[in-house]
């Protein structure tokens, strides 16, 4: 599957998630559905191609629990951890919000779901929800616990007689034709079981198989029981086999099957092994759900692997969409269309937190995703919580990544090469705790000379130089500058660079002189709270970027400051920051006054993408006065409003957000300027007819001048680039739309001393 960066039309949205994580699967006549960690994949039995089902293209969520086809009327049911509700009509999605929206202590996570025929019975975090299918409404919600009271149920199964619930606290179950289930009397725990947590219940062949789930109280492997139920008594079906946990069971009219951590089985009437699936191909399984076509082929939802088609047992193949290793996003970069994440945290080193990041690193590149971890290159294999990414501006083959641990990877090609450590590098371990090791970069970057600085975290010198040369040299700023956390580096059109200190320690701002190398001309100086000390509005700094202008925008945990004059910080001018005030609704106020602003980038026009830790991401223009854009979670394809970090892709205008949720991307409208006309061309072009989109014009100078005219010379419209591009509605100065017709495209920069002209045709 084809997904190269680039060729998303300006205004469209797409997700880069991971699809090998299945979780749930389902089928009709002529598609399989499977869900996993990143999204859905849809996968075409007929012309065997793949689609990819999120916010990008109509669903309302992410992260699906469940997700099942139902054959009675036709519709699709998708569930989701946060407790929402898509249903698939056609080519229709209608989203139903209430339990996501319903005011309730505890989770709201659908965890499985049971269809009979309109009906779709969602097991839920506090009850049984009735989902009527065709009607797309919520029917009734049945609580079991005690008096009435939330229970968290794992699945529901029935038999005829009874419906079924496996629950936290037993299995539970209540008549079918009791005219009330909504009342928890009407529900009763079954006997004969061990008390504990039942993750599945199926009903096949006048018996009810439950899973007793000691791996979800212990953590335990290999303790689960299948228990079985004849009508009268429960007895141990069997024991999976050890070292294997049992994660669903599933029937239809002529088989049933268990999915294990390791294999599935899959078992007649007469409860005669049918199968037994232990390798697709030399691959080990790890099946989370089965769904069979009939007792020889069925599709699986692999933990490892994501859809999987299995036949005649030993016949596989995999069904899954290209993706990034993980959904996890701490820091991103971007240049020459290449892709670069790192998702560590921070936890490992300051709270001395034993849940570290492992998950190593993973780039796009050539068209396909990549990961650099433990499985792929073994040299990771105690390497932990990656921070930071930087590419060579030089070479986008070249690659450095930040770690709080083993110090500063250095990767060309997409292989490690290097770490750099206090054994072959200026860098040295953290201060206050010499004795773990630990040699923390948390941050790098490149100067116009191509020097790599890169923060030494609560070392005692807290920047390090490495030179074009391999050769590396470390700054001591003497009392008050040891120790420090030091973030998020950047450098100023004079030459100075800027760290974040978090945790309330504001910036640092380090200039290195005239000679780099030697500290004889060197100066540091915090940035804080106060007047005359650089007037933030807090201490507490998130984000930072140096923008087209020379100026230092700043994110805090109270909004934007802007530091207009950077180059007096040293010398005794007036260099405090100051917020940006706007009105709103008739109103002035401080921009963005009470949000956690977590991340900065301009893009080629020199516009400001901020993102923030609760209201999504806002596009404003360059002086930060008019919001261009604002994207959140329930008004646009973002996957989260929680944003990790920003990157643009300068060549095409795609910007990347790292969200709680995993990484998407919008394809703005603003690209880098170029010094001169290169490759000028419009897109589409010929603009053909019931096309109402935008075109595009590439190629450009920096903010060029732009003039469109008819072929008669009559001016139709103008407008200026957004860095190297610029974009045309064809539609005229009164917003009517152009003739059929060839326009003359004239481009000029502000002096006129370069030119061009290009050419659209128009078909309408």
């Amino acid at each position: 599957m084809v997904h190269a960066i680039g060729q998303i039309g300006i205004g469209q949205w797409r997700d880069h998630l991971p699809y090998r994580k299945g979780t749930a699967v389902t089928f009709s006549g002529e598609k399989v559905w499977c869900a996993t960690q990143g999204g859905i994949i849809e996968y075409d039995k007929g012309d065997n191609s793949i689609k990819r089902i999120g916010k990008h293209n109509g669903f309302s969520d992410v992260s699906p629990s469940d997700i099942k086809f139902n054959s009675y009327n036709s519709t699709l049911v998708v569930t989701y951890t946060s407790g929402n509700i898509d249903i698939l009509d056609g080519t229709i999605v209608t989203n139903i919000s209430d339990i996501k929206r319903a005011n309730i202590v505890g989770s709201k996570t659908i965890n499985s779901v049971f269809l009979k025929n309109d009906y779709a019975y969602l097991s839920t975090g506090f009850g049984i929800v009735v989902l009527d299918t065709r009607r797309k409404e919520i029917k009734d919600t049945y609580y079991l616990g005690v008096n009435g009271g939330y229970i968290n149920i794992h699945d529901v199964g029935m038999d005829g007689t009874y419906i079924y619930a496996a629950t936290d606290s037993g299995v539970y179950r209540a008549p079918l034709s009791s005219n009330n289930l909504s009342n928890f009397a009407a529900w009763s725990k079954m006997t004969g079981l061990p008390t504990g947590i039942y993750s599945s219940v199926c009903a096949f062949n006048g018996n009810v198989y439950v899973n007793f789930a000691k791996r979800l109280m212990t953590l335990a492997y290999g303790q689960d029981t299948v228990f079985v139920y004849n009508g009268s008594a429960w007895s141990p079906a069997f024991i999976p086999v050890s070292g294997y946990n049992c994660f669903h069971i599933e029937a239809n009219a002529n088989n049933i099957v268990f999915s294990f951590d390791g294999y599935f089985d899959v078992y007649d009437p007469a409860m005669t092994l049918v199968s037994h699936v232990y390798t697709y191909q030399n691959v080990f399984p790890a099946p989370r759900q089965v769904a069979m076509e009939n007792a020889n082929r069925v599709w699986v939802a692999d933990a490892n692997i994501g859809l999987v088609n299995v036949w005649n047992t030993w016949n596989t193949s995999a069904h899954t969409p290209d993706g990034p290793s993980t959904n996890k996003v701490y820091a991103l970069d971007v240049k020459g269309q290449n892709v670069w994440v790192v998702p560590g945290e921070h936890n490992g080193l300051w709270d001395n937190a034993d849940d570290p990041n492992v998950d190593g690193i993973f780039y796009y590149s050539n068209q396909s995703w990549n990961t650099i971890d433990l499985n792929t290159q073994t040299i990771l294999d105690s390497v932990r919580d990656i921070v930071s990414v930087t590419i060579d501006p030089q070479d986008p083959t070249h690659v450095y990544a930040g770690t709080l641990g083993k110090g500063l990877i250095e990767i060309r090609n997409g292989v490690i090469t290097t770490f750099h450590n206090q054994y072959n590098s200026a860098l040295q371990p953290r201060g206050d705790a010499p004795q773990t090791g630990w040699v923390a970069s948390y941050g790098q970057v490149f100067d116009e000379d191509g020097n790599l600085w890169v923060s030494n975290a609560k070392a005692n010198t807290p920047i390090c130089l490495r030179k074009p040369d391999g050769s590396w040299y470390a700054f001591n700023f003497g009392a008050g500058y040891q120790a420090l956390l030091i973030s998020n580096l950047i450098i100023d059109k004079e030459g100075q660079i800027w760290g974040v200190l978090p945790r309330g320690g504001g910036l640092l701002v380090y200039d290195p002189g005239s000679d780099p190398v030697s500290s004889a001309d060197d100066q540091v100086k915090k940035v804080i709270t106060g007047e005359g000390l650089g007037n933030l509005p807090s201490n507490e700094v998130y984000s930072i970027a140096c923008d087209d202008d020379g100026e230092i925008w700043i994110g805090t945990d109270r909004g934007i400051a802007v530091i207009y004059s950077p180059e007096n910080v040293f010398n005794g001018g007036d260099f405090d920051a100051q917020q940006i005030f706007v009105t709103q609704d008739g109103h002035t106020q401080i921009l963005l006054e009470t949000e956690v602003v977590t991340s900065i980038t301009t893009d080629g026009a020199n516009r400001k993408w901020i993102g923030t830790q609760n209201a999504g991401v806002f596009l404003l223009s360059e002086d930060g006065q008019t919001q261009i854009y604002h994207f959140e979670e329930n008004n646009s394809p973002l996957l989260s409003s929680t944003i990790t970090s920003i990157a643009i892709d300068g060549i095409s205008g795609e910007v990347f957000f790292g969200t709680a949720q995993g990484l998407c991307s919008f394809r703005s409208t603003a690209t880098d300027g170029l010094e001169n006309f290169e490759n000028v061309y419009a897109f589409p072009n010929p603009v053909r007819p019931g096309y109402n989109g935008i075109v595009a014009i590439r190629g450009l100078v920096k903010d060029c001048h732009v003039k469109i005219s008819d072929i008669s010379g009559t001016v139709v419209y103008q407008t200026r680039a957004l860095g190297g591009q610029a974009i045309w509605d064809c539609r005229t100065f009164s917003g009517n739309k152009v003739s059929s017709g060839v326009y003359m495209v004239f481009l000029t920069n502000d002096d006129g001393s370069k030119t061009f002209v290009t050419k659209i045709l128009v078909i309408n």
